[in-house]
This record gives C-alpha cells, sequence and structure tokens, in this order.
C-alpha cells in the first residue's frame, strides 16, 4: 500500500461500494476487504472486483479501521477522484496514430507515493503535450482529490488509465515501436543526448523506490538528467517535468505555443 493514505479518497460500506463497483468502476482503483470476515456479500463484491481487473486485497480490521473511522462493514473502496478512461480504448487510438506515421508519447509514473507529486506530473504532462498517463495498477498513488487539486484541473486534458499489468502492457508498447525509457539518477546517458522524437514511453520513478525491478525490467533504455556535484535526485514530479521539456524541445514544440501575454 502506499505510505500516504488521503482519507477524502476512502469510501466505505456495502452499499457505497457496491454502488461505485456498478456505476463507476474505472474509479476504484484498490478494493480492500475485512480478513476473516464471512459475509457472502464481500464475496461478491471481490468477484465483481477481479472481473473489472480491481486489485482486491484482505486484511486485519484494525487496518481498516485505522483509515476509516467510520462504520465500514468490512470494505473499503480507495477510489480515484473522477473516473479514468479505459486502457484498452486508449492504447488503440495511440497505436492507430502511430500508424498514421504521428509520435505518442505516454507517460508512466511508476511507484509514485505522493498524490501531490502525481498531480504536479499530470499538469506538467498536460502542460508538454502528453498522449496518454499510465498509472500501474498497484504500488503508486491514485488520482486523489489532493492529486486533482495539484494538477489545478489540468487532469481533464490528458487521458489517464489504469494498467492492471503494467509489465505486459510496457512490453506490448515496446513490441509495437514504442521506446520505453526510465529516468535513472545511475543511467549514463543524459536526457539531451537521446532522441526522444519518436513514439516514446517515458518512465519515472517513485520518490522512495525509484522504478520497481518489475517495471525496470521492460526498459529499453534508461536515461539521467544533469545535476550539480553532490545532489542525489530530484523531486519524482521535478523529474519527470524535465525529461518532458526536453522531448518537447527536440520535437520542436510541435502543437505548443507560448501563452499569450
Amino acid at each position: 500500500m502506499p505510505r500516504r493514505i488521503d482519507p477524502s479518497a476512502v469510501t466505505g460500506g456495502l452499499h457505497a461500494v457496491e454502488a461505485l463497483l456498478r456505476d463507476v468502476p474505472r474509479r476504484v482503483r484498490r478494493l480492500v476487504l475485512q480478513r476473516g470476515a464471512q459475509d457472502r456479500r464481500l464475496f461478491r463484491l471481490q468477484k465483481r472486483a477481479e472481473d473489472e481487473g480491481i486489485q482486491v486485497q484482505q486484511l486485519p480490521k484494525a487496518q481498516l479501521d485505522q483509515w476509516f473511522p467510520g462504520p465500514h462493514q468490512g470494505v473499503l473502496a480507495f477510489c480515484e477522484a473522477r473516473e479514468l478512461e479505459a486502457w484498452s480504448d486508449v492504447r488503440d487510438r495511440l497505436l492507430a496514430r502511430k500508424d498514421a506515421g504521428h509520435a505518442p508519447l505516454i507517460v508512466v509514473p511508476a511507484a509514485f507515493e505522493d498524490p501531490r507529486n502525481l498531480g504536479a506530473g499530470i499538469r506538467s504532462a498536460a502542460a508538454l503535450g502528453v498522449d496518454a498517463i499510465l498509472l500501474p495498477g498497484k504500488g503508486s498513488t491514485g488520482l486523489t482529490p489532493a492529486g486533482a487539486k495539484a494538477a489545478a484541473g489540468t487532469e481533464s486534458l490528458v487521458p489517464i488509465c489504469r494498467s492492471p499489468d503494467i509489465a505486459k502492457d510496457l512490453q506490448e508498447l515496446a513490441a509495437a515501436g514504442f521506446a520505453v525509457l526510465g529516468l535513472d539518477a545511475q543511467a549514463d546517458r543524459h536526457a539531451h543526448h537521446a532522441d526522444l522524437t519518436g513514439p516514446l514511453v517515458l518512465v519515472a520513478g517513485g520518490e522512495d523506490r525509484g522504478i520497481p525491478p518489475h517495471i525496470a525490467r521492460c526498459l529499453t533504455g534508461r536515461l539521467i538528467l544533469p545535476m550539480a556535484e553532490g545532489v542525489h535526485s530530484y523531486n519524482a514530479s521535478v523529474a519527470l517535468a524535465l525529461s518532458l521539456y526536453e522531448t518537447a524541445r527536440q520535437r520542436e514544440f510541435e502543437g505548443l505555443k507560448p501563452k499569450a501575454e
């Protein structure tokens, strides 16, 4: 679980969670059930969530009580601030654009734990022409209300999706001709020396863990951003913004224009 829990992103109770799964399933990124509970209604919610590709966990009642102090009836749903797009639909559109000669740009914020960093990353992505943001199915924060606030309204300007199997999706994109490049402070190739003009998936690591191993194995290359001696790393959202600016610069800021004074 992410270390930082935004209480406003948590919904508890059988009826409330059932309504979410029925009406807006892509708003739910994780379902947490009380371990050992025998209520058949919980089993039905688990089955519905699994059918939708939503991560399901079973944890002790004390943990659910900590996250949701009200009556939760043994179930919590961790929700996005809005319903996300279906990755299959967005992927098909991007592959069609690639086949038509364009160079789609996808961002993967891997292991981001702070929703405010995710929101800031979304804001930069929207400003710098990103075509889609693909969130890992687990191990990363979601678009919580705090994240949406940091995005300052830009979360509606770029498609945001969640992948139930991020390694599989990245491997498929690589096989389709996308470069899958990760930002890595230990890399030896500077971003401004790499060709970022083709179809590209840019993977940014989280605040504490960097890029998780199962995602790192899918990379086709690694990039480093210049830093002064003695500095360990950039903030996660800052590193993403800098690399996106370099990508936009290499693409001659196509589709972007300065804001009028």
